[in-house]
């Protein structure tokens, strides 16, 4: 299933300093707490590739694009 994973990301040095990020994320279970469970390596992985910065909160939304 399509979902959106939408992030609210902070920079680490000054961490007022936030932004909303969203990527399509396809091939997650139906049952939203199953793709919740499944997007949190994704969340990770974005941390790692994204030194400087930290995920100040996170959440999947079904069949949503922009």
């Amino acid at each position: 299933m399509l979902y959106t994973l939408v992030m609210m990301v902070c920079l680490t040095d000054v961490p007022q300093t936030c932004e909303q990020r969203e990527q399509m994320v396809d091939g997650l279970a139906m049952n939203p707490g199953t793709a919740f469970m499944q997007a949190q390596p994704l969340v990770a992985h974005w941390m790692e590739t994204h030194p400087g910065y930290f995920v100040q909160r996170w959440r999947v939304l079904p069949g949503r694009g922009t």
